[in-house]
């Protein structure tokens, strides 16, 4: 009896810590080509400050571009995209509204990229849920998301950083299971 309690409590420990530190869902739309993200662009993200310790958007879209140093595909910052779009239309992105900057920017992005990805926080609460969704770049489709919420991550910079880090490798798997599913079909189909 004393070893079924001891193994039922490091059970609920187990999984208790497990999902306290890092709970997320992945969602990849059927028949989406995540392999062909070669070029993947970050987008201006959907971030508002709530407390002091957090970044401003600005920053946020710096944090997630620093975080790219973990991604195997090459990924575009966001002052890039916006430098790019103002030199091939004179669209100055970084001084319209979010609405108007977003919709500008995703008639240009497929210039530049393959994929964007856009990231948006719900910070209202205790712990920061982060959704990160992958669109490609030509139609718009959702081809990847995650979304993520971490109880030991706090509401700043660097821990920002680190779930930022985490989409880039989770992203990287996915593809490269893309990569293997199309392989093994390409076989079957021979």
């Amino acid at each position: 009896m004393k070893k079924i309690f001891s193994a039922l409590l490091l059970a609920v420990m187990l999984l208790t810590s497990t999902a306290a530190f890092a709970a997320y869902k992945e969602d990849i739309p059927e028949g989406a080509d995540l392999a062909s993200v070669k070029r993947l662009a970050i987008a201006f993200p959907q971030h508002y400050k709530v407390e002091d310790t957090e970044p401003t958007a600005d920053e946020f879209a710096k944090v997630i571009f620093a975080a790219s140093r973990v991604a195997r595909c090459y990924v575009i910052s966001y002052d890039e995209i916006a430098a790019n779009i103002l030199r091939d239309t004179g669209v100055d992105i970084t001084a319209l509204s979010d609405l108007e900057a977003r919709k500008i920017y995703n008639e240009n992005v497929a210039k530049y990229a393959d994929a964007f990805l856009t990231v948006a926080t719900a910070n209202n609460i205790k712990k920061v849920q982060f959704f990160f969704e992958v669109q490609n770049a030509q139609s718009g489709e959702m081809v990847y998301l995650l979304t993520t919420q971490n109880g030991e991550l706090g509401k700043n910079s660097k821990d920002y950083l680190k779930a930022c880090e985490n989409f880039y490798k989770q992203f990287d798997k996915a593809a490269e299971k893309s990569i293997k599913d199309a392989a093994k079909k390409s076989k079957k189909d021979k």
